[in-house]
């Protein structure tokens, strides 16, 4: 979750009436009256005029304030009985258009976390993956004119692998892409459904999900660690041990792992990425040497993704040769 500290002072400059919305959770900083309002509240209703608020506006301080509300509203015990309520409304549009470059990496962070509350209702993650599915389905049957068609939920997957693909360099940068790894994840251990999504949607081109996260590492593991502060060689570090244990679910998996490795190992490009990725991350004279102290990601752990990533991928194209 972001400073709300910090999102105040930039709102307060715009003339916002502001307000610090983790109080909202915290019933015992209000009197009696205010806790039985509180309870009154219609969280559907004001969750959507915090959407209208996050959408019309441009600027970033005035948009991430809004998400951070919705956030609260979804987080409140209040509003997790009503949490279906909050699907029929236009939110995935709208996180769709949260999620893009433009918007901004505190609003694309904060947004993150919005769909990530939403979709931990299994109702909502149920009608998230059916609106991929046939969104894709009317593309691939040039049937974009039909008007029942879910509307967004493709354009979130854009999102979110923007959100992979920012090339800045800021910890800013490096923590929206491991929470858009972390949110992929999510998806792809959330069923058949969230599985397909992460695997075979198609992005621009010829792009997928699993050939952006290849792409991340390999610009990873291309940083020169000398030349960094200590605090940007352990966001780093972080995100290629989200990505690796991704991975390494994936490959692991009893139901997909040949999918996986066949998608991975298939074409010239992914296939050179896998091996080089695989061959590096395994080996122990990597330039990345962190301690655990304080909990930061140890280089040993890195290694050990990385060997059980090479085993399976060498084990799958050893099989292939054979």
């Amino acid at each position: 979750m972001i400073s709300y500290e910090a999102s105040n002072v930039g709102c307060s400059s715009l003339g916002i009436k502001s307000f610090y919305p983790k109080h909202l959770c915290k019933k015992r900083c209000w009197n009696a009256e205010i806790s039985l309002l509180l309870s009154s509240v219609n969280w559907v209703l004001l969750l959507e005029m915090m959407l209208q608020i996050a959408v019309r506006n441009t600027e970033e301080c005035v948009r991430l304030e809004a998400v951070s509300i919705m956030n609260v509203i979804l987080m409140s015990s209040n509003a997790q009985t009503e949490m279906e309520k909050f699907g029929q409304s236009p939110i995935f549009e709208s996180i769709a258009q949260l999620l893009k470059r433009e918007a901004g990496l505190r609003v694309q962070k904060e947004a993150l976390h919005l769909l990530f509350l939403l979709l931990n209702c299994s109702k909502l993650l149920s009608i998230f993956c059916s609106g991929c599915k046939e969104e894709e389905i009317a593309d691939s049957t040039n049937n974009k004119k039909n008007t029942s068609t879910p509307k967004g939920f493709s354009s979130i997957l854009v999102g979110l692998a923007e959100c992979i693909a920012c090339s800045g360099n800021s910890l800013q940068d490096i923590e929206l892409c491991k929470r858009a790894i972390i949110m992929l994840a999510f998806l792809a251990s959330s069923g058949k459904f969230g599985f397909e999504i992460m695997v075979t949607h198609k992005l621009r081109g010829e792009t997928n999900f699993l050939m952006l996260i290849l792409q991340v590492l390999v610009s990873e593991m291309n940083v020169e660690a000398s030349a960094e502060p200590a605090r940007s060689i352990k966001a780093r570090t972080s995100l290629i041990r989200e990505a690796l244990i991704l991975l390494n679910r994936l490959v692991s998996n009893t139901g997909y792992s040949a999918i996986v490795l066949r998608i991975l190992t298939a074409r010239r490009d992914m296939a050179t990425l896998t091996i080089d990725i695989a061959s590096r991350l395994s080996q122990e004279d990597q330039s990345l040497r962190l301690s655990d102290v304080n909990g930061h990601v140890k280089e040993s752990e890195i290694v050990e993704l990385g060997q059980a990533f090479k085993k399976r991928v060498f084990a799958y194209l050893g099989d292939k040769i054979s």
